[in-house]
């Protein structure tokens, strides 16, 4: 759950199956809040009656409901007035119908609510437009898109169409400052009225063609999937799916044109490659091509089996978070230390607890892994942080025959399910002033490992938090789970 006190900028136009996981993520962001901020007896009791208003609507299915009195609950504990105009412009959330385009090019930005304000019957907003390059230098302003145009609380969705400058290529942000008129904004309000969406500007339709009509013709061997991914990954940027901002997509096209040329030459795009790389497998789940992150040590020897280790990101992060996010690649580096193999799973959606086909993508991707590098099936271990230990957990408890070790993280379980795993040793960690998940959640589940006879290092740090106790865990654990093997794979 490493990033989930960023904003939300998520463009939902009709609540439907993804959106119990929205309202999933925002919890995560109300409870921590309520915890950390300084609130009065009052502010605690309204807080905890939005929060249970906000439960029942999730439960009959009222997504946008529970949003709305999740977003009302925010609000009053930052002392933010809940006007009707605050409401209505929280509950906007703004989407882009492409967010990677060529300079000088039309886009359309619309703006949808995520949830229906009566309140903002009469209001009158408007809505003026800005590009503003995401990395400026002194003096840079934000550049008007037009002039201010009105949006009826009565007629959303609201759609405008802009052309944009001749810029250089980039990565910029299209901003949406509304105002509301007569309505004076306090400062800590002013975010909802500030709407900034993710777009890159470049000339790539050319490398696109190319690469989409190389794979249309590419041999269907191992490594196709990756190669396809790169394609994939600039689709769903394109689409809106994550930040464009995150890939570089002329390395990502110069990687997959890599591996082409690996299989039509018919050899192995991998042979021969150590360190960390962005791996993709095809599902039999749905067809869908899913990522991973794999990072091979130096030492690695395909002639000897190798340890591998699975771990799991938090809630709101991705395949990318837990090498990318923890200490800088401190993972990667302890990994080199005691040559492990490692592999970060993305779990499908971010808020998935590792359930379902969230589950069966961390048993595939290992599968992945498996079938291209010599593992040792004695000694895989599983880790995660936050959702990512719940996941090791639960992941374990459904496959008990599977991990050697398991590495939980600022999480917690089914403490009935600890008897089903009672032989696998854990390095089980948590901060004693974690604000997200309760250091109880840990200490519940090392009491009843221990009465169920499970070997189990625990540690509590004192005025450990829910993110910082991480990094500083790994050397520790992994050093751990080099002393761990199963006599033989259940």
């Amino acid at each position: 759950m490493k990033r989930f006190l960023l904003p939300l900028f998520l463009f939902v136009p009709a609540l439907c199956a993804q959106d119990a996981g929205l309202v999933l993520r925002t919890s995560v962001t109300y409870n921590t809040q309520k915890a950390t901020l300084p609130l009065t007896d009052d502010q605690r009791r309204q807080a905890d009656e939005l929060l249970r208003e906000s439960q029942q609507a999730n439960q009959a299915g009222k997504y946008g409901d529970a949003m709305r009195s999740m977003y009302h609950g925010l609000a009053m504990m930052r002392n933010v007035p809940w006007t009707p105009a605050f409401e209505f412009a929280t509950s906007l959330q703004g989407k882009l119908d492409h967010t990677i385009v060529e300079p000088g090019a039309q886009i359309s930005v619309t703006l949808a609510p995520l949830y229906t304000s009566p309140r903002a019957a009469g209001i009158k907003l408007s809505a003026t437009l800005f590009l503003s390059p995401l990395k400026k230098e002194a003096g840079t302003e934000p550049k008007a898109l037009g002039t201010p145009v009105a949006i009826d609380p009565a007629a959303v969705p609201f759609t405008t169409r802009i052309t944009l400058p001749e810029t250089p290529a980039g990565d910029y942000t299209i901003e949406v400052h509304l105002t509301a008129d007569g309505d004076a904004t306090p400062a800590a309000a002013r975010p909802a009225f500030v709407k900034t969406l993710p777009l890159h500007i470049d000339t790539l339709s050319e490398p696109v063609q190319r690469l989409r009509a190389r794979l249309a013709k590419a041999p269907k061997r191992d490594g196709l999937a990756t190669a396809e991914y790169a394609l994939a990954l600039y689709e769903r940027a394109d689409a809106g799916d994550l930040n464009p901002s995150r890939v570089n997509f002329r390395e990502e096209f110069a990687a997959a044109n890599a591996i082409l040329n690996a299989l039509d030459a018919g050899k192995d795009p991998f042979t021969g490659k150590h360190g960390d790389s962005h791996r993709a497998y095809r599902s039999a789940v749905d067809n869908t091509l899913q990522p991973y992150r794999l990072f091979i040590p130096a030492q690695y020897d395909a002639s000897k089996p190798t340890p591998l280790l699975v771990a799991l990101h938090g809630m709101g992060g991705d395949e990318n978070s837990l090498f990318d996010s923890y200490g800088n690649g401190l993972l990667k580096r302890e990994a080199e230390r005691v040559g492990f193999l490692v592999v970060c799973p993305k779990g499908r959606d971010s808020a998935s607890m590792y359930r379902g086909s969230a589950e069966q993508d961390v048993l595939d991707v290992m599968a992945d892994v498996q079938h291209t590098y010599r593992v040792d099936p004695t000694r895989i271990y599983l880790m995660g942080h936050s959702m990512g230990a719940y996941g090791t957990w639960s992941t374990a408890m459904d496959h008990p025959g599977l991990f050697a070790a398991l590495g939980p993280i600022s999480g917690g379980g089914s403490i009935a399910g600890m008897v089903k795993i009672r032989h696998i040793p854990q390095y089980i960690v948590h901060g004693d002033d974690d604000r997200t998940v309760n250091v109880n959640q840990s200490r519940a589940m090392v009491e009843a490992g221990k009465k169920a006879g499970t070997e189990i290092v625990y540690v509590e740090v004192p005025g450990g938090s829910h993110v910082g106790v991480a990094a500083p865990a790994f050397a520790g654990m992994l050093d751990f789970f080099a002393k761990q093997k199963q006599p033989t794979p259940h």
